[in-house]
């Protein structure tokens, strides 16, 4: 993290298809979502996207993690990416218990676990924060949309990649 922060992480820049980027995060961490079911939705068409594959499947890992950890096994979480403007939108979904306003302006920070999940799960609340920092580094952002009881959708978004004569 102190590496990302100060730029001292030199992030390998290549045009990358997005479904390729869901695979390798899938297969990163089809031991942990053996007894899951996951629902891949990517728009046909889909540009591909100026990424770190390493890094930005990174953060896909990382929330695909965090959906598995913390919603029922039994709910599918959903992999979706689209088109955006001059971006990738890429959304994990799940339907575990949500979580709360006030926490979702806070679980991006460094060490932040959010109240109601601290014991059910260990981690040092970093894992988003790192994924905020790959996804800045990238020039994107990412976010939470979340419903108490009803789940969250984690989103992030990477640019692009346009051609000469896309740009004019």
């Amino acid at each position: 993290m102190a590496r990302l922060e100060a730029g001292e992480v030199v992030l390998e820049f290549e045009p990358v298809n997005v479904a390729e980027l869901i695979d390798a995060a899938l297969d990163d961490c089809k031991h942990a979502l053996v007894e899951r079911e996951v629902r891949v939705q990517v728009q046909s068409g889909l540009p591909k996207v100026r990424a770190d594959l390493s890094r930005a499947k990174e953060v896909l890992v990382q929330l695909l993690d965090n959906a598995n950890l913390y919603s029922d096994k039994s709910r599918p979480v959903v992999v979706s990416a689209e088109s955006a403007g001059n971006f990738a939108l890429l959304s994990v979904a799940d339907q575990g218990p949500g979580i709360d306003g006030l926490e979702q302006g806070l679980i991006f920070d460094k060490f932040y676990r959010g109240k109601e999940q601290r014991a059910v799960a260990q981690g040092t609340g970093m894992g988003l924060s790192i994924a905020r920092a790959i996804v800045e580094a990238h020039g994107g952002s990412i976010n939470v949309t979340s419903q108490l009881e009803h789940g969250s959708v984690f989103s992030f978004t990477l640019p692009i990649v346009r051609t000469a004569g896309e740009a004019r």
